[in-house]
């Protein structure tokens, strides 16, 4: 990445976007303003990163990098380091994805639909949020797709006061606030009970990868779990992406796998921030899930994690499916707004309405308030914790 480089600010935008209002480009007061548009360095981007309490693997350069590397010219960093007319300094990850020959490219505020948005090393005030969501919604030149962070103490805010309209969708984590046998004795009594005899049986141990071997073995156990899911090998991700996290040089990315009898039968992929800890992969081998082996395994990871400091464990959104949410329930994971955002550009929303009418697959979805998705998640978080 190019050092420091400024950018104009393009004119504010208000394309057609189905049911969203994204012409709702409130002002809000008129003190701190966005004085300049630069392009950060690497360096100064993972700086930030890594002092940004809220801030998840997925705001880092390592993951922009990562989807670079694997997808070549299709994929490209297009980071922003936002100075307030106060001083303050903000850095707003992006990457450029390219589609149908350029006519459907889009920006995303983070690759895959992981959470998005902004980081800082200083604190942010509502106004700052405020500057922020105007950028992304009004000013990039392309369609965005934006996944809103929940561990964000401003987002939320900011979204809901523009009014907002959302995809819904949530994650799920578990705080890492207390000793692993309180962890434990939080979750619910099948997950508990599962762990602890699996524990007591003693076939089972958990260890981070440390050899490419190791990350083949677990590539290996994911080709299984796609068969196990109905899916064909080439709907998953290919062996080149794992290989790309192996050569990445990032400590922070760490393969952890299990072992049942000496034999590795289950992998996690865990991403690490400052203070947060997120499983973006996993797979079991199909005649050892009755054995609680992925149990186990977030259970020992959690425990690693809360004992180097960690807040965190996420076990990420589940694409809406009932199984996967369940498994995380277990854990007695809190559910966490992470609602979806889409900004299109006429072209875009055109391309979309066509899909909906064609039925095609994953083409229509309702947008919401965000409002009623905050209130909604947090009700259904309450409930299922009594």
């Amino acid at each position: 990445m190019s050092a420091t480089t400024p950018k104009s600010v393009p004119e504010a935008r208000a394309f057609e976007s189905g049911e969203e209002d994204r012409a709702n480009d409130t002002t809000f007061g008129s003190g701190v303003t966005i004085a300049r548009v630069e392009t950060p360095s690497f360096r100064e981007w993972e700086a930030t990163w890594r002092a940004c309490d809220y801030a998840t693997f997925f705001h880092s350069p390592y993951w922009a990098e990562l989807w670079q590397r694997f997808m070549g010219d299709r994929r490209r960093s297009a980071a922003e380091r936002i100075t307030f007319s106060d001083g303050r300094v903000a850095i707003l990850p992006l990457v450029f994805e390219r589609k149908l020959g350029g006519l459907l490219s889009r920006y995303t505020s983070s690759p895959e639909g992981t959470f998005g948005g902004w980081i800082a090393k200083d604190p942010l005030e509502p106004e700052h949020a405020d500057r922020l969501l105007s950028r992304l919604l009004t000013e990039l030149p392309k369609s965005l797709v934006w996944r809103m962070n929940p561990f964000d103490p401003l987002v939320l805010d900011a979204g809901m006061r523009r009014g907002l309209r959302c995809r819904a969708d949530w994650t799920h984590a578990v705080a890492l606030d207390a000793e692993p046998d309180v962890l434990l004795r939080r979750f619910r009594h099948g997950c508990r009970d599962d762990i602890r005899k699996a524990m007591k049986r003693g076939r089972i141990s958990v260890e981070p990868a440390r050899s490419p071997e190791e990350w083949r073995a677990y590539y290996e156990i994911y080709q299984r779990a796609l068969a196990r899911w109905g899916l064909r090998s080439d709907q998953g991700y290919p062996w080149e992406l794992f290989e790309c996290m192996t050569n990445l040089g990032c400590a922070e990315l760490t393969l952890w796998f299990a072992r049942y009898d000496g034999r590795i039968v289950s992998g996690e992929v865990c991403l690490y921030a400052r203070r947060h800890v997120v499983s973006w992969h996993a797979a079991t081998l199909p005649e050892y899930l009755r054995e609680s082996v992925a149990k186990v395994q977030s259970y020992s990871i959690m425990v690693d994690a809360r004992n180097r400091g960690f807040a965190w464990y996420d076990m990420n959104p589940s694409a809406w499916l009932p199984g996967v949410a369940a498994f995380k329930q277990g854990f007695n994971a809190k559910a966490l707004p992470a609602p979806l955002v889409y900004v299109d550009s006429p072209l875009k929303s055109l391309a979309r309405r066509a899909a909906t009418a064609l039925r095609l697959r994953h083409a229509a979805f309702s947008r919401q308030p965000l409002s009623d998705i905050v209130a909604s998640v947090a009700e259904a978080s309450e409930s299922s914790n009594e």
